[in-house]
């Protein structure tokens, strides 16, 4: 994101380059991270999530959408995504909110509304841990494209080379 654009300044990878190559990362990055709330304005009140050091130039950062496919933050927060998370000394890798050390956000459970939202989220990281497995992702974005690029267009024509 760009703050002159949309009031967030940051992506969910370390730089643009690798925020743009099409895989599952995003999912890694969401539920691998200690995501923490950041307030960037109070009138109008605008907060995103950010992870690693507050003062860093190039933040990494999602949206409230992002995380609440995962966490239920509406009822935990202010709270950050893995508090289990530590840094080299042993300290939490949460900021804090407020001066107060956050909880642990709740994770969505099956009577939650957006359940089937934090079972795609599973289901696109392709295993437990990290790994190259893109299959599920890929599924389903290759039947979503299908369906958004057929509904209701039976007369498209190929693109022209030139203009």
């Amino acid at each position: 994101g760009h703050s002159e654009f949309s009031g967030h300044h940051g992506t969910w990878m370390p730089n643009d380059k690798k925020a743009q190559v099409f895989d599952k990362q995003y999912y890694q990055e969401l539920v691998a991270r200690a995501w923490t709330p950041r307030v960037l304005s109070e009138e109008p009140f605008l907060q995103d999530w950010t992870t690693g050091p507050l003062d860093n130039s190039k933040p990494k950062m999602m949206l409230n959408t992002d995380v609440c496919l995962f966490y239920d933050v509406q009822t935990s927060a202010p709270c950050c995504t893995r508090a289990d998370i530590t840094d080299e000394n042993g300290a939490s890798r949460c900021n804090t909110f407020g001066g107060q050390q956050m909880d642990q956000c709740a994770l969505l459970g099956s009577t939650h509304p957006r359940w089937e939202a934090a079972q795609a989220v599973r289901k696109y990281l392709g295993g437990s841990g990290p790994n190259e497995n893109n299959d599920d992702f890929y599924q389903a974005f290759k039947l979503a494209w299908y369906k958004a690029t057929i509904n209701g267009m039976d007369n498209l024509k190929p693109l022209m080379d030139t203009c």
